[in-house]
């Protein structure tokens, strides 16, 4: 068993190190402004399953200087999905939906939705699992405590209580970034139909660029939401998902 574990920590090791040699050797390119071979080195480091919210930044980067800003879009979200908090990268989001076609306004939210989003998403997913590990040792540190009778109870039931608070706050991130799929529009331009079929109404046009919720899918249609509450249907090819 201790053989396996070594091996594995070996292969991790190797595979973290091989990881940042070609995430240099892309910045490199990036550097050299051979974006296509920079995009080609970042890439591969998602291939092998080393990705990160940097490395999708990077490659947002790349799309943007070659003016593919559907691309662009889409990576500077993946990178935000990883990290809510990457202030580079909703910068450069911002810009890049200055270069789309569609100017989508969301629709104003209540104060308290702001709020409770702003706490949600002071840390990244990433960090939210790391926390719940932490809880969970710290917990059984507690249960261990309370079997053993010493300890102060006032400061058990205080600490406890904060522990499942943040569980909660834990839990109701991850449902938050895993209930809703998006996608980002890749087609140069897209009818939105008012039903899943090619002869029904078109209500209105979506460009290359645009970000779109899934609500529903039938066959190769999706039921889309925009940010501002208009809806309808579009094939499925039309878009790339983004989580």
């Amino acid at each position: 068993m201790k053989k396996i574990i070594f091996v594995l920590f070996i292969f991790l090791s190797l595979k973290t190190m091989g990881g940042e040699t070609i995430f240099s050797k892309a910045n490199q390119q990036y550097t050299n402004e051979n974006y296509t071979a920079a995009i080609s080195l970042y890439d591969s480091i998602i291939s092998i399953g080393l990705e990160s919210s940097e490395v999708y930044y990077n490659l947002g980067n790349c799309h943007y200087k070659r003016q593919n800003w559907a691309n662009a879009i889409w990576h500077y979200e993946k990178s935000l999905n990883l990290n809510a908090n990457n202030e580079s990268a909703l910068h450069n989001l911002k810009i890049t939906k200055l270069k789309i076609i569609d100017k989508v306004e969301p629709i104003p939210q209540l104060f308290y939705k702001i709020w409770w989003q702003s706490i949600i998403y002071s840390f990244s997913e990433t960090s939210w699992k790391i926390l719940t590990l932490i809880c969970i040792w710290i917990i059984l540190i507690i249960s261990l405590l309370n079997k053993s009778k010493n300890y102060n109870k006032k400061y058990f039931t205080l600490f406890f209580s904060s522990i499942v608070l943040i569980l909660f706050f834990i839990t109701q991130s991850l449902n938050h970034n895993n209930s809703k799929t998006k996608a980002i529009i890749f087609s140069s331009s897209v009818l939105v139909n008012s039903s899943p079929t090619i002869n029904s109404t078109t209500l209105f046009t979506i460009h290359s660029g645009t970000k779109v919720e899934l609500i529903d899918q039938i066959g190769d249609w999706i039921n889309i939401a925009l940010e501002n509450g208009n809806s309808g249907w579009i094939k499925k090819s039309d878009c790339k998902i983004i989580n």
